[in-house]
């Protein structure tokens, strides 16, 4: 295995991990691999990290948000944003892990929807159904192509951005497939919008202010 075959599998490593194991899973992995533990403040000066971390901070906790293999914590931090080679690399695998989210959360909808009937047929066989699963699909490919063999550095910010907004629309389509389950606290809607969030905090308006608005 050559270094850079080894090292796009480390970044695709995240996206495994959100998607079999989970959001918290995931983010876990990401900060303790790539920030020695410690959550990284985005440029807006929030950090969104798995309660209990270590290094998280809890004194001025925002929000608390319990998804299906864990809590979130969403604070405010007084902490320096990354820059630089760590930001490089936080910024890939923050995608690869919404990415892998994104996956996951097809899996529930398709699981949902093949449980559930119109008259004698599943609904996930009825043809706006179908088409709207389809449009996901598409999407999803997209996305995979453009992370695909990619190692830190090798996707600007822009890129990244843009990229972080398409799985966001993507979940989206996603959520109204799911109807009203997707409002579930318990729910796979649940996980998308702490995931919407993630991409708020380290790709949002802030992010984009840093560079003059321009990648």
């Amino acid at each position: 295995m050559s270094g850079r075959t080894a090292a796009t599998g480390e970044w695709m490593r995240y996206r495994r991990t959100a998607r079999h194991d989970g959001l918290v899973s995931a983010l876990s992995l990401l900060c303790e691999t790539v920030c020695d533990g410690t959550p990284p403040r985005g440029p807006g000066g929030h950090v969104v990290a798995a309660a209990g971390m270590a290094g998280a901070d809890t004194e001025d906790v925002m929000a608390t948000i319990t998804v299906e293999d864990g809590t979130i914590i969403a604070t405010r931090s007084p902490a320096e944003p990354l820059s630089g080679t760590p930001w490089t690399a936080w910024a890939l695998g923050v995608t690869c892990l919404r990415f892998g989210v994104s996956e996951r959360l097809l899996d529930a909808v398709l699981a949902h929807l093949g449980g559930r009937t119109v008259g004698d047929a599943k609904l996930l066989h009825q043809q706006m159904v179908k088409g709207g699963v389809a449009e996901v699909v598409i999407e999803q490919l997209e996305i995979e192509t453009m992370l695909a063999g990619a190692t830190p550095g090798d996707l600007d910010d822009g890129v990244l951005a843009g990229l972080n907004a398409q799985i966001t629309e993507t979940d989206r389509m996603l959520l109204r497939l799911l109807g009203a389950v997707s409002f579930l606290a318990d729910g796979p809607g649940q996980v998308a919008r702490v995931s919407e969030l993630i991409a708020d905090v380290y790709f949002g308006p802030a992010r984009a202010g840093e560079h003059g608005g321009a990648a």
